[in-house]
C-alpha cells in the first residue's frame, strides 16, 4: 500500500507478485495512491503556506525546454484530467498531485479524478494480467 502511494506502478507490481487476490490488489493500489493524494495534497499546502510567509513571491522570467514544453502544452490542454491519467504509469503520486494542486484550487475535485485514474489503472493492468493469464514469478518454460 505504501509502495503505491510513492510510485504506482511499483506497488501494484509487488501486489500482484506476491499473490493478492484481485479485490486485495484492487484494495491495496487503489487505497495506498489515494492515501498518497492526501497526504501530498495537503502536505503540499502546508508546505507552500509556511514557504510563501518567509520568501513571498517574485516575478522571475522561465525557461522552458523541448520537454517542459511539451508537458506544459498538455497539462493546458486537458488538465486535470489528463494529469490524473498519467499520475500512475508515467508521473508519480506527488508529482501528479503537486501539479494538479496547482492549476486545480479545488481539493475534492482532485481527489475524485485521482480515484478514477487510479481505479481506472489498476483494473486495465488485472484484466490485462487475467485475459492474458500472465505469472509473475513464474520462470519455467
Amino acid at each position: 500500500m505504501l509502495w503505491s502511494a510513492v510510485k504506482y506502478i511499483v506497488g501494484i507490481s509487488f501486489a500482484i507478485g506476491f499473490g493478492f487476490s484481485p479485490l486485495e490488489i484492487l484494495l491495496l493500489t487503489i487505497g495506498g495512491g489515494m492515501l498518497g493524494v492526501l497526504v501530498y495534497l495537503y502536505l503540499w499546502a502546508l508546505i507552500l503556506s509556511i514557504f510563501y510567509r518567509f520568501f513571498p513571491k517574485k516575478p522571475k522570467p522561465v525557461k522552458f525546454k523541448f520537454l517542459t514544453r511539451k508537458l506544459v502544452l498538455f497539462i493546458r490542454k486537458y488538465e486535470v484530467w489528463g494529469i490524473a491519467f498519467l499520475t500512475p504509469i508515467l508521473l508519480t503520486p506527488p508529482l501528479g498531485t503537486i501539479l494538479a494542486a496547482s492549476i486545480e484550487p479545488n481539493k475534492w475535485r482532485i481527489k475524485m479524478i485521482m480515484f478514477i485514474s487510479f481505479s481506472f489503472w489498476t483494473i486495465l493492468i488485472l484484466a490485462l494480467k487475467y485475459l492474458f493469464q500472465i505469472e509473475i514469478g513464474n520462470t519455467s518454460v
